[in-house]
């Protein structure tokens, strides 16, 4: 029995080696016995059968997942073409470092490489999920043996039945066996995970040597780094020509098809978008077709999308640089060809006949200057193509500019208009393509490249840009006149103010790409960057007060979003949801302006977190004032609940007719602490919200725009009081704007000196018409009473002669 317990013991101690690397296993065992072992309790004795069946279970799971892990395996048999890729190309790259290459050359090899990097990287997270996944698996692995170890330890020492006994020894000998496979696959698992940090290291010193090639090659662009072109020599060029060109072209079609490899998960993106809007282009052409009156967007519109696939093309190769992360310029490349030809057809479609020239031959430079790229790999190969470039730019830009239909506008003069602007635009171009081909002839090769290449290049953007924008704008043409936005109230009532916000947005976004582009062809984007970021990080510190132009500039940034987002949730509630809703009167403009005090109040907290300031503390400092605010700024409190009681009460609604005090009007709006009332001489005048919650005010509109008109009319004497009374009520019957109900009441309400009194009551169903109503009745008894042959009374006064 005591042999038992003496292995048992062992199997227990055991569990805590288990989990140490292998390193450590030798250690004395004193040392591991220093570390604190966790409790385990035994398997009671009738739960033996059935935890022996779940144990059986889970390694069945743990053996099926080691058996079907195929990625584990396909980065083992891709690690071998790595590795002999890296060894293949690590002398290479050494060499064409050592050989001040141009700077597409580097660009090249830096993609190149950070390929081959991102490819490594991502088998270093797949290995260090299946090593996390092993490690808990033998984690688990060892709690089940020291649970059973505990088990067997104590059934060793009591009576029961052999089978039982058994059962433990042979799922402790499953638990083990089971372990041991765990325990080779990790070690497997981290035998490859170094072999892959150890190729990411290689891959990272080339990348280094790559970047401090580049940093060497950014210097001052008034230093001469190439031959002059009187000193070029023949041998020069064409030594070893058509290796290097198609090496260069093979090692860019390779570095392509490796990166696309590894992004083969985007590409379904991609593609389901050039299906999206290939459809919505085809279904936007066919109604442009059966629409015989167009207005002047939808006739542009209907104009580029009658290429559907090229807008399709367009706007799906725009995306590329978006999808996909970090691209090469191999694949910008392929990309910036792909998308020439759609570009061309839709900016050949909107752009004017003197235009089309130019646009041909925008499109031919692009593609010489590709072709110059792959002659980098041959710098005076590349000079010589690139002066040649140049000068054929020069000719082309003088031709444009001696035509007349290019310079001069609609009627052949040379006015301020955007011909104008455009020859300016020629000219500048043409001065530094003259410049880069002086510069490249005496050897400026850097400077060269900077001007003649960034002139093509942003142009080329341009064009790229303004097709995109252009389809963007016939899309949501085409979008706001279909279902389902169509059926909209706010597509309906404001379309075309949509239209122009959306198309407005859309050419500022191109704007703002075209620039980040130019910035980083000139290689001034990074540090434009850092100094903007520089001038938003400078912080002003005085005590505990730390603020910097950013914070300021993200709470100026967060607190005008809060507003943009309240106007246009209350745009759309008000254009599209109250009207089918059908909520009662003055709930809207209530439920408008708490919903935008809402958001006001949770832009304003986020701003306040933007300034970096601490919320508790805030809270803090809100409960200190809380005295101050109630003494000081009692007033203003008390109209703003005022205002809340307005808007929740509903007894006075925006549009209602009041009186309070001396002052009558139209209430036009009920603000944060004050209202405005439009009194009926057009004067706005501005009264406290508690003025209208603490006073006596009526409200003539509050259930009904109804307003009774009151008529005093009289007549002579000699009148026949019923005579009048039936002519006053027919005369208020006959007016057009006189409610039948309540009906018309006449009165005989007295008499006066030189007159009977009678009044004529009518109900008008609009408030405002009451002045209007009571000057035509007035009109139309004069003439029933007229008609009627009814005198109206005069004042008269009888004068008594008394005789002596």
């Amino acid at each position: 029995m005591r042999g038992l317990v003496v292995v048992a013991l062992g199997g227990v101690a055991l569990v805590s080696w288990g989990s140490v690397p292998p390193a450590t296993s030798a250690q004395p065992a004193p040392q591991a016995a220093q570390r604190p072992q966790p409790a385990v309790t035994p398997i009671p004795v009738p739960e033996i059968a059935q935890r022996a069946e779940d144990v059986a279970g889970l390694l069945r799971q743990s053996a099926e997942r080691l058996a079907r892990d195929p990625e584990v395996q396909d980065v083992e048999d891709r690690l071998r073409a790595a590795s002999e890729w890296i060894n293949g190309r690590l002398v290479s790259t050494t060499q064409t470092v050592d050989s001040l290459p141009s700077s597409s050359v580097l660009d090249n090899l830096s993609d190149s490489w950070m390929v081959m990097r991102s490819e490594l990287a991502g088998w270093n997270d797949t290995l260090t999920r299946r090593a996390t996944q092993l490690e808990r698996d033998l984690s688990q692995l060892d709690e089940l043996r020291a649970t059973w170890s505990a088990s067997q330890l104590e059934m060793s020492a009591s009576d029961v039945p052999a089978p039982v006994l058994d059962r433990i020894n042979a799922t402790l000998a499953a638990i083990v066996a089971a372990r041991m496979s765990v325990e080779g696959e990790r070690s497997r698992v981290l035998h490859l995970q170094d072999r892959v940090v150890k190729e990411i290291a290689r891959c990272d010193d080339v990348l280094a040597k790559v970047g401090q090639a580049r940093h060497e090659l950014v210097g001052p662009l008034f230093v001469r780094d190439s031959r002059p072109i009187w000193e070029s020599r023949p041998t020069l060029i064409s030594s070893d020509l058509g290796g290097r060109l198609s090496r260069f072209l093979r090692d860019n079609i390779e570095l392509t098809r490796r990166y696309l490899a590894g992004q083969l998960a985007r590409v379904p993106f991609q593609i389901a978008f050039f299906v999206i809007v290939l459809v919505l282009a085809r279904l936007a052409r066919g109604r442009a077709r059966h629409r015989t009156e167009k207005a002047p967007n939808e006739h542009a519109a209907a104009q580029v999308l009658e290429q559907p696939v090229a807008s399709a093309l367009v706007l799906a190769l725009m995306t590329t640089v978006w999808i996909y992360p970090h691209p090469p310029g191999a694949l910008i490349n392929a990309m910036g060809l792909l998308i020439l030809l759609p570009a061309v057809l839709i900016v050949r479609r909107l752009a004017s006949p003197a235009l089309a020239p130019t646009v041909y031959a925008l499109a031919v430079f692009f593609l010489v200057d590709r072709a110059r790229e792959v002659c980098a790999v041959v710098p005076m190969l590349e000079q010589w193509v690139f002066l040649v470039e140049m000068v054929f730019g020069i000719l082309f830009l003088a031709l444009a500019l001696r035509s007349e239909h290019l310079v001069t506008d609609a009627r052949g003069q040379a006015g301020p208009g955007w011909p104008r602007v455009l020859a300016w635009l020629l000219w500048g171009q043409l001065a530094v393509l003259a410049c880069a081909v002086f510069a490249g002839a005496f050897g400026y090769m850097r400077l060269a490249r900077l001007l003649g290449t960034e002139v093509l290049a942003t142009s080329f953007v341009a064009l790229v840009l303004y097709a995109g924008v252009r389809v963007g704008e016939g899309l949501v043409a085409y979008v706001l006149r279909a279902r389902p936005l169509r059926l909209l109230f706010t597509v309906q009532q404001h379309r075309e103010l949509l239209q122009r916000r959306v198309d407005r947005a859309l050419r500022w976004i191109s704007v703002g790409a075209w620039v980040y582009f130019a910035l980083d062809g000139l290689g001034v984007m990074s540090t434009t960057l850092a100094a903007v970021d520089t001038v938003l990080s400078a912080r002003y510190v005085r005590g505990s007060v730390s603020l910097s132009l950013g914070d300021v500039v993200a709470f100026g940034l967060t607190v005008w979003a809060a507003f943009l987002l309240s106007s246009f949730v209350r745009f759309v509630l008000h254009e599209d949801v109250y009207p089918r809703v059908g909520l009662p009167r003055g709930l809207p403009y209530a439920l408008s302006s708490l919903l935008h005090y809402i958001i006001v109040l949770v832009g304003f907290i986020f701003a306040v977190a933007a300034l970096g300031f601490d919320l508790t503390r805030i809270t803090i400092l809100a409960g200190a004032l809380g005295v101050g605010v109630g003494i000081g700024l009692q007033s203003v409190v008390a109209n703003f609940v005022a205002g809340l009681i307005l808007l929740l009460e509903r007894r006075i609604h925006v549009g209602d007719s009041i009186e309070t005090g001396d002052l009558q009007g139209q209430v036009r709006e009920i603000g944060f602490r004050s209202s405005t009332i439009r009194t009926w001489d057009g004067a706005e005048v501005i009264v406290p919200n508690g003025r209208l919650t603490s006073e006596r005010v009526t409200n003539w509109t509050l259930s009904d725009r109804m307003r009774r008109v009151e008529l005093s009319i009289a007549v002579a004497y000699a009148s026949d009081p019923a005579r009048v009374l039936d002519v006053l009520c027919e005369a208020a019957r006959a007016h057009p704007k006189v409610l039948a109900k309540p009906a018309a009441v006449a009165l005989c309400t007295g008499f006066r000196d030189s007159a009977l009194n009678f009044e004529l009551r009518v109900w008008t169903a609009r408030f405002e018409e009451s002045d209007l109503v009571r000057s035509e009745l007035a009109v139309a008894v004069h003439a029933a009473l007229a008609a009627a042959k009814i005198e109206i009374a005069l004042p008269q006064q009888d004068i008594h002669i008394r005789r002596g």
